[in-house]
């Protein structure tokens, strides 16, 4: 009789603990990011970056675009690059995140999403490098290379970490390294 009674607790318990495990919603993964290496500093060509943990940024500098030769490599995020796509690069910007790129030159805007690391090639000039379809969009394909203003939307880049299943960063200005 005991020994019923102890075997029917077990199975009670056991699906108290199921019920409460599939009640529970955890928007955010806790135990690992969604690609956590694009998360720390880095070394390209002797120069270390730090990437960044907050939203704030708006800055005037160079764009060009690339296509060609990256198409269908990974990117620092681990999807693929379709030069075909909005997609853009930056050296510090939060992973994923939603950048508006202003063409200086003629005033075209376009909204691009901010999912590999880059530009290498000329790092004194060139702050963001574009998709080939991105180019395009900001009328300087043909040009190779242009004066942008790029500023990071928070609320958009929020949403795309979300949608990346990635814990959003702090909309605060924050130091993480020295």
């Amino acid at each position: 009789m005991k020994n019923d009674i102890k075997k029917f607790y077990d199975f009670v318990l056991i699906i108290l603990l199921v019920l409460l495990t599939s009640c529970s919603s955890n928007d955010f993964p806790t135990d690992k990011y969604w690609h956590s290496g694009t998360e720390r500093p880095y070394v390209i060509k002797g120069v270390r970056y730090y990437p960044q943990t907050h939203y704030q940024y708006s800055v005037v500098g160079y764009s060009s675009w690339y296509g060609y030769d990256c198409h269908g490599r990974y990117t620092a995020t681990g999807r693929k690059f379709d030069k075909n796509k909005l997609t853009a690069a930056h050296r510090t910007l939060p992973l994923p995140c939603v950048v508006l790129v202003e063409n200086l030159e003629n005033g075209k805007k376009v909204k691009l999403l901010v999912n590999d690391r880059g530009p290498f090639a000329c790092t004194d000039k060139r702050i963001i490098d574009v998709s080939q379809r991105a180019a395009e969009k900001l009328g300087f394909r043909k040009k190779g290379l242009t004066k942008v203003r790029v500023t990071c939307l928070p609320k958009e880049s929020q949403l795309a970490a979300i949608k990346y299943k990635r814990r959003p960063y702090s909309t605060k200005k924050t130091r993480r390294y020295k």
